[in-house]
């Protein structure tokens, strides 16, 4: 499509990587806190935190997706979180994001059932909301998402 190639991204490609993630959050008015040293750590080790996508046309990275595997006793089967998808601005519209997607679900193991993507949209996103629900995603009713960093982490941690 529009002489654009996916591939799983690799140890050499963590610079395309850094850079399309560093633009997402540009994109999202997010602060960008990894480094390259945090995708090689989390990513590029046995067992990964994730794995990533990137999409190129040419010499241009186009796109990014980074994923890590879950699993819900209630759906009894696993499943990927999407926590970065990116899709250059002027590539948006192309499909990019659907086949971004789409070869995240390629990529697990071949031994799992993949049974849904699991997402979240910031509130003032509305584009994104539109793109997700085109694809037949849903908004998640009774859930509130929650996060725990930081020194509320550490007392976890060193609690047990």
């Amino acid at each position: 499509m529009n002489g654009i190639t996916i591939k799983r991204a690799e140890r050499d490609d963590v610079e395309r990587l850094h850079g399309a993630l560093q633009l997402l959050s540009k994109d999202l008015g997010d602060t960008h806190a990894a480094d390259r040293d945090d995708l090689l750590r989390h990513g590029f080790c046995e067992p990964p935190a994730f794995f990533a996508l990137i999409a190129t046309r040419q010499t241009e990275t186009v796109g990014a997706l980074l994923a890590s595997p879950l699993f819900s006793t209630t759906r009894a089967g696993a499943g990927l979180y999407v926590s970065d998808l990116w899709v250059a601005e002027n590539t948006r519209g192309s499909g990019l994001g659907r086949r971004l997607l789409a070869a995240a679900l390629e990529q697990a193991p071949a031994n799992w059932t993949v049974t849904f993507l699991k997402l979240a949209v910031y509130h003032d996103n509305p584009d994104a909301s539109r793109f997700y629900e085109r694809l037949g995603f849903e908004p998640r009713g009774g859930e509130t998402v929650f996060d725990l960093r930081g020194p509320a982490l550490t007392k976890l941690r060193n609690s047990s």
